[in-house]
């Protein structure tokens, strides 16, 4: 017999947590470890974002055994900007039995609803500015870092229960990180491009770690400047992103995280990250949650660690709208490439890219002969025939 319960106290937690180790038994992809700090995100945000998302978490047993987990959203920052009413469900994971899932998003949608929303959306972790969506495609790979990872049964979970799936994005793998700069077919580009770059003004710099407060808030006014059109989008705050960037610290490489000024002020970011995950997957046989960690880290700071860490997640590209250089994207991207080229990465993962967002139809990658290499997507169920679910 399927139980639903809510998740409470310290004890509660702890088997939210444990649940992918059941999930993930026997995956040869899985890491053993949360792939972000649940209790910075989640458990016990700062109070500041705390007042703006609200959330409830829940598990699911069978004859006493904790067999799954998710956790319904409420973000009234959302709901304010966009006046939809929309709540969201994140953090799903579930052994492979229709009835755990139905339970779990019945749970979810029965609070989402009892909120007055009329829209359930997601899986979002726990917004679409950290992690969104499933992967849908058939190829099994170690997971990119900071991006989904899980069993390819949970889209049949979803759609099952009457998800629909309303948005996909993807990742762009490239072998070689100055192809662009490599391949005969874009030489003329180049040339363009090195004309643009003699005339810009646009200058590029490393963000500072020493000035990280002061650098996240210009990075959160980029961000929302630049995507206030995006689909799913709602103004970040300060203190949401500058705790991701603490979070993100110990794995960054500030060489990889890029400043555009013009006339001495921002118009530009761009943040490369190295792929962490490689280094973890090289430490998933310790026992020692500790002594994974710093295994983990020893790889991403150590010289000639390229030797495991092969790539970079390419991410955050933020340009302002009103800059008077159209070519800042291009700058900090053929920088970005230069700079890994230098630096000994031989792969490039462009992750999240929405096919429809303006910055794609201007990408080089809409110029290029590439397929996506993974392929994420979100769902979403009206509320209003909720009950009425197929069996």
């Amino acid at each position: 017999m399927i139980t639903i319960e809510e998740v409470a106290g310290k004890a509660g937690w702890r088997e939210f947590e444990a649940v992918a180790d059941l999930v993930y038994h026997g995956d040869p992809y899985r890491l053993p470890d949360e792939s972000m700090d649940l209790r910075r995100v989640l458990i016990a945000p700062p109070p500041s974002v705390a007042a703006t998302r609200i959330t409830q978490a829940f598990l699911a047993r069978e004859n006493g055994i904790v067999v799954g987990r998710v956790v319904a959203i409420h973000d009234l920052s959302f709901t304010e900007y966009t006046g939809e009413s929309i709540g969201f469900f994140g953090f799903y994971e579930a052994v492979d039995d229709h009835e755990v899932a139905t339970g779990l998003l019945d749970a979810a949608a029965a609070w989402v609803s009892g909120r007055g929303l009329a829209t359930m959306s997601g899986p979002f972790g726990p917004s679409m500015f950290y992690s969104a969506g499933i992967v849908v495609d058939d190829a099994p790979a170690l997971p990119l870092v900071g991006m989904p990872h899980n069993p390819l049964y949970y889209a049949a979970h979803f759609e099952k229960w009457g998800l629909v799936g309303i948005k996909d994005f993807y990742s762009y793998l490239f072998d070689d990180p100055c192809v662009i700069f490599n391949r005969p077919e874009y030489a003329r580009h180049i040339q363009i491009f090195e004309k643009v770059k003699a005339r810009s003004e646009v200058t590029i710099r490393s963000m500072k770690y020493r000035t990280l407060r002061r650098d996240a808030r210009v990075v959160r006014d980029l961000y929302n400047k630049t995507f206030v059109n995006f689909w799913g989008f709602s103004p970040l705050s300060f203190v949401e992103l500058y705790e991701l960037l603490k979070m993100m610290l110990p794995v960054l490489d500030r060489r990889l995280t890029l400043m555009a000024e013009l006339d001495g002020k921002p118009v530009g970011f761009l943040m490369g990250i190295p792929d962490v995950n490689q280094a973890a997957a090289k430490a998933a046989h310790l026992k020692s949650r500790l002594l994974r960690d710093l295994v983990t880290l020893w790889h991403v700071k150590r010289s000639g660690r390229t030797d495991v860490i092969d790539g970079v997640r390419v991410d955050m590209l933020f340009v302002d709208p009103d800059c008077p250089d159209k070519a800042v994207s291009s700058l900090l991207i053929l920088e970005m490439s230069v700079r890994m080229r230098d630096l000994g990465f031989t792969r490039v993962e462009a992750a999240p890219v929405l096919d429809d967002s303006p910055w794609m139809k201007g990408s080089i990658l809409t110029r290029m002969d590439q397929s996506p290499h993974r392929t994420y997507r979100i769902f979403n169920r009206e509320l209003s025939d909720f009950g009425s679910q197929p069996a």
